[in-house]
């Protein structure tokens, strides 16, 4: 086993997670201070966020792992550095422009001027993001962290102030979005104008990055859709509107835990399989972390009950049921993220468009007819239909490309065992009074972890 790339991972993996726990921290602060519909617009303008990051973005992080090994690492961190900048200064003030004539229009439910902050929020995270990023290239894993868990413990406090003491509600809750962010800028400003030196801006070479970034813009869009266009659908298809957007994005916060475990895990494996490929250490590496998803996956849909009863609150506990559903959804990206090596190593960039563009199709087929016949229910099975759509189609491509295989007979076994128990609990649902949550989430957590260990011993001994 290589312990030097999964002692990495679980470095930047835990920066990663800790940046991302703030949305999961906050989730009980939304649901406990604000109302179901408030609740649905955060979560509304949280995806709006996430998709215009994608745009401000313009496929710059994936040019820059690319080339940074291969030029002189210094011009490639300053012309990305310095290209950001100008790109995001002209989509910030197109964004203000519009919103400057047609915000009447639009009929927002909070303060125009919060636009402006929130235009800031957006050219903020993409510097910062760019930094952290730089910070992963050059093995700074500590400022890596310390920067990730202090953003994370500004936001917590500013949203509790801000909400809770001031009693500011949704205002109050924007507010703390715009701050969390120049926070954030201001702790990897070190990194930002370290990186800002005109002498190592090139031409030549920020044309070759913004080509080779290219495809993944749409790629990029396409794939924040899938995550979230549901919440969109919910809130135009079904009958009540945002309440179930917020009833919703709840319980897919929970689900989606898993999704930020192959994030952080991709922090490490893109970086380590640009360096080359290796046969025995992917099919090792691959084997063991879908062994992992799948284990969280189950420990997450056993335990939601005993979570949503002490943190969420009754009213948001309808929604919790769909968290099984997304837990498993995020399994099948973690093996989407484990094909991906072809798509780099044997420059199939310009398919990336189309693994993408095939979940996105199928998320909005999905959506559209499963919302309207059983709900945001339908949302979370049209997730669940878009991440197997990539994962198998990128397997299949992968099959000429660059066969990556896995020990499928151990993970089918973990699999269908896991599934057992998910749909065994599914059928004892139990409301939030009730005391037997305890027995059914902690007593089917024990026995799955039982019957689950043998595996990871005999995997430990293999692998």
């Amino acid at each position: 086993m290589n312990f030097n790339f999964w002692r990495t991972t679980s470095l930047y993996g835990f920066g990663f997670l800790g940046l991302r726990l703030i949305s999961f921290i906050l989730v009980p602060i939304y649901t406990n201070l604000l109302t179901p519909s408030d609740t649905g617009i955060i979560f509304i303008i949280y995806t709006f966020l996430a998709f215009l990051n994608t745009l401000y973005s313009r496929g710059m992080d994936a040019s820059l792992f690319k080339y940074f090994n291969e030029k002189d690492s210094n011009e490639v961190v300053s012309t990305s550095i310095i290209y950001s900048v100008k790109y995001g200064a002209c989509i910030s003030s197109l964004l203000i422009l519009f919103f400057f004539f047609y915000s009447d229009s639009l009929s927002l439910p909070f303060e125009n001027i919060f636009i402006l902050g929130l235009t800031l929020v957006l050219f903020c995270d993409m510097i910062s993001s760019r930094c952290l990023n730089i910070l992963r290239l050059l093995n700074r894993p500590q400022y890596y962290i310390f920067s990730c868990f202090f953003s994370v413990g500004v936001s917590l406090i500013l949203n509790i102030y801000f909400i809770n003491f001031l009693k500011m509600g949704l205002n109050g809750a924007i507010i703390a979005i715009i701050f969390s962010a120049l926070f954030q800028f201001f702790i990897l400003s070190p990194v930002f104008f370290k990186s800002l030196n005109i002498r190592f801006y090139n031409l030549k070479l920020l044309y070759k990055m913004k080509k080779t970034g290219l495809p993944f813009i749409p790629a990029a869009v396409f794939l924040i859709l899938i995550e979230l266009a549901d919440r969109w659908m919910i809130g135009i298809l079904s009958p009540n509107g945002t309440a179930d957007v917020g009833l919703y994005g709840s319980a897919y916060k929970f689900g989606s835990l898993i999704m930020l475990c192959v994030k952080g895990f991709n922090l490490n494996w893109q970086p380590y399989y640009l360096k080359g490929y290796n046969q025995v250490k992917f099919y090792k590496i691959g084997t063991l972390f879908l062994f992992f998803l799948i284990a969280m996956a189950t420990f997450i849909s056993l335990l939601w009950p005993l979570l949503f009863k002490f943190l969420i609150g009754p009213l948001y506990w309808k929604g919790g049921i769909i968290i099984p559903i997304i837990s498993i959804s995020y399994v099948f990206y973690g093996l989407f993220i484990l094909q991906m090596p072809s798509i780099y190593l044997k420059n199939k960039e310009n398919w990336a468009p189309l693994f993408w563009g095939s979940g996105l199709l199928m998320n909005l087929i999905c959506n559209y007819f499963l919302i309207i016949y059983i709900g945001y229910y339908g949302a979370a099975f049209s997730t669940l239909l878009s991440y197997v759509t990539m994962s198998f189609f990128l397997y299949y491509k992968n099959r000429k490309w660059m066969p990556i295989n896995y020990d499928y007979n151990l993970i089918g076994i973990v699999f269908i065992i896991s599934m057992a128990f998910i749909v065994f609990q599914y059928n004892f649902n139990i409301g939030p009074e009730s005391n037997q949550v305890y027995f059914f989430s902690v007593g089917f957590s024990f026995l799955y972890l039982s019957l689950i260990t043998p595996f990871a011993i005999y995997m430990k001994n293999k692998l």
